[in-house]
């Protein structure tokens, strides 16, 4: 599966099991493997494809 982990600059998980990532200006829509949704402010900033992580900078 292809499914990574949103975690802020400071290490704190966000979200796991991510599929889908949207954005829309300073907005990040994530949706999970379950269809959960939760909408963040940041820019990505790290997309590490072999650990399956995604870093964002919070706002």
């Amino acid at each position: 599966m292809c499914e990574s982990t949103v975690y802020s600059t400071k290490g704190e998980k966000i979200m796991e099991d991510v599929l889908h990532i949207k954005i829309e200006g300073k907005k990040i829509h994530l949706a999970d493997v379950l269809n959960q949704i939760k909408d963040i402010e940041g820019k990505i900033v790290e997309i590490d494809l072999d650990k399956h992580g995604i870093y964002v900078e919070l706002i």
